[in-house]
């Protein structure tokens, strides 16, 4: 066997024993670069590699990087690559003497910085096949003009054909890998909601439970004290004007009452005027017996955004604030709350700051108040975050973001309970 064979065999069999041990593409690749470089010198290799249907595509980079290695974790349409003709099988291989100048590279949409920024002039690209296809391409430059030949492209096709299989195999696993988490977060995203929609149910039980002993207790008896009073004046037959303006005056407290029992089961004015004048109704009304006072602040940039969202959403945007509010006034003892509404073209944020005591850690599995919240912005596909409002100044930020529009709509039952269920929320 002539011994140019015999060297070639030996350094294959170095290749295939680098390739050893790795499971990830990346690493396996680079393990592989030294070896293949004492076969085709080179300055630069990088190994593009196709996703299952061919439509994009991932490159991984040995030795330095250029921009092309985010394609590992952002992979582009197979269609802007420089090499795309190997990749779709439409030329065995290609070789350059010079690459910055070959138009073979360069079309409108190629991402052919990298060939330009590092100079890859000489260039070989080989396919790499697996399961009968292409499955990406390996490509080998250097900076040097017309360095490699016809037989350095035979040798670079061996070395990719035996490479190909196990990087096949270690993207497989990879694939499927990350199927695996993705269901399993599935799975766990599920079970949250599943736990949350029950612990809200709860709450909303609770809180009809409290509304009628509310009703029961305070309204319902101050409307038999005001029945006996009057049945007291038909008795005597005849009423002092002092009288009535004091049976007036009651009638109006049970009205009143009456009215904020029906605001916290269905907020009229969120109905009626939009979600920042409920907010800012809500927020006056839960500071209005504060002792020290508390200052409030209610701004809106959106441009109403918030009202172009479905009901059922914007219901439960309003409570999720509603209960960030309440928490504020109830334990944090702060000195002012801040409401802001801002939107851009695709997502509406509401963030409610206060300077009062802080949150601490908090739990997205807790009950009461704070796990209604979470559960409230799952259901709806909000991302919410509660946090220290900043380093020095302390107090608590409780930030809802939701896209526009909404990718899923909110059952309704998660939406229309009352505020109430939040007496019992945990502390801050």
């Amino acid at each position: 066997m002539p011994e140019v064979s015999l060297v070639l065999i030996d350094r294959l069999l170095a290749i295939s024993r680098a390739l050893a041990g790795h499971i990830d593409p990346g690493t396996a690749f680079r393990a592989t670069a030294i070896e293949i470089g004492s076969l085709i010198p080179h300055d630069h290799m990088d190994l593009a590699v196709l996703s299952h249907d061919g439509r994009r595509h991932a490159c991984y980079e040995a030795g330095f990087h250029t921009s092309w290695s985010e394609l590992a974790q952002h992979p582009l349409p197979t269609e802007v690559s420089p090499i795309r003709s190997v990749l779709w099988g439409e030329v065995p291989y290609l070789l350059a003497d010079d690459a910055l100048s070959d138009q073979r590279f360069h079309f409108a949409t190629a991402i052919d910085g990298p060939i330009f920024a590092a100079r890859l002039r000489s260039r070989i690209v080989v396919p790499l096949r697996a399961r009968g296809g292409i499955i990406g391409a390996l490509n080998i430059s250097r900076h040097e003009v017309d360095c490699y030949t016809l037989a350095d492209v035979a040798v670079a096709q061996q070395c990719a054909d035996l490479i190909a299989p196990y990087i096949f195999a270690l993207i497989q696993t990879e694939e499927a890998r990350r199927a695996m988490l993705a269901e399993s977060e599935a799975r766990n995203r599920v079970e949250l909601l599943r736990v949350g929609a029950s612990q809200l149910t709860e709450g909303m039980e609770r809180e009809r439970r409290r509304m009628a002993m509310d009703l029961h207790d305070q309204t319902l008896a101050d409307l038999a004290r005001i029945a006996r009073q009057l049945s007291a004046l038909r008795g005597q037959g005849v009423a002092r004007a002092a009288q009535l303006a004091d049976l007036e005056q009651e009638v109006a407290g049970c009205l009143t009452e009456l009215r904020h029992i029906v605001d916290d089961m269905r907020p009229s004015v969120l109905e009626l005027f939009g979600l920042r004048d409920a907010v800012e109704a809500h927020l006056n009304r839960s500071v209005a017996r504060a002792k020290p006072p508390i200052a409030v602040h209610i701004a809106d940039t959106s441009d109403g955004g918030a009202d172009s969202l479905p009901e059922p959403v914007r219901t439960a945007l309003y409570r999720i604030v509603q209960e960030a509010i309440n928490n504020a006034v109830r334990h944090a003892a702060p000195h002012r709350i801040d409401v802001l509404l801002a939107s851009t073209t695709s997502v509406l944020r509401v963030i409610v700051t206060d300077d009062g005591q802080g949150c601490g850690a908090v739990d997205p599995a807790a009950h009461g108040g704070i796990g209604h919240m979470h559960t409230r912005a799952a259901l709806i596909g909000a991302r919410l975050r509660m946090g220290q409002a900043g380093r020095k100044s302390g107090g608590t930020r409780v930030v809802v973001e939701i896209d526009r529009p909404p990718s899923r709509e909110l059952p309704a039952a998660a939406a229309a309970t009352a505020p109430g269920e939040f007496a019992v929320s945990e502390a801050m």
